[in-house]
């Protein structure tokens, strides 16, 4: 039988759905984007726990040269970055995003506020 894994949210990841929330409500409303977001938290906690490494490494982070971080398209257009960590058996969140969002401009913003 396989571990479950422990989700942990990064203090990036924190702001990145403060943003991510922004960019929808925006776009949709704040309802939509509400439901957006659980429906995205539902899906974690479905998934990750019992199968960390459902999404290949990312290959955008890596072009920016960050390497070991996992890039999950959730659906049509939101994505999430994280790492897994074996030995603790813990899967940190790095970034949610809007694929229509720039990515290198948002790790930016982001980092900015750190």
């Amino acid at each position: 039988m396989s571990k479950h894994f422990l989700i942990v949210s990064s203090p990036l990841f924190r702001l990145s759905v403060q943003r991510f929330r922004a960019f929808l409500t925006e776009k949709y409303g704040e309802h939509k984007a509400a439901k957006i977001l659980i429906e995205i938290q539902q899906c974690i906690r479905q998934h990750l726990p019992g199968t960390p490494e459902i999404a290949p490494i990312s290959e955008r982070l890596l072009a920016l040269g960050i390497t070991d971080y996992r890039q999950w398209q959730l659906d049509q257009h939101n994505i999430l970055f994280y790492s897994v960590n074996q030995q603790q058996h813990e899967v940190e969140l790095l970034l949610l995003m809007d694929s229509r969002q720039s990515l290198p401009k948002l790790l930016f913003e982001l980092n900015l506020l750190l």
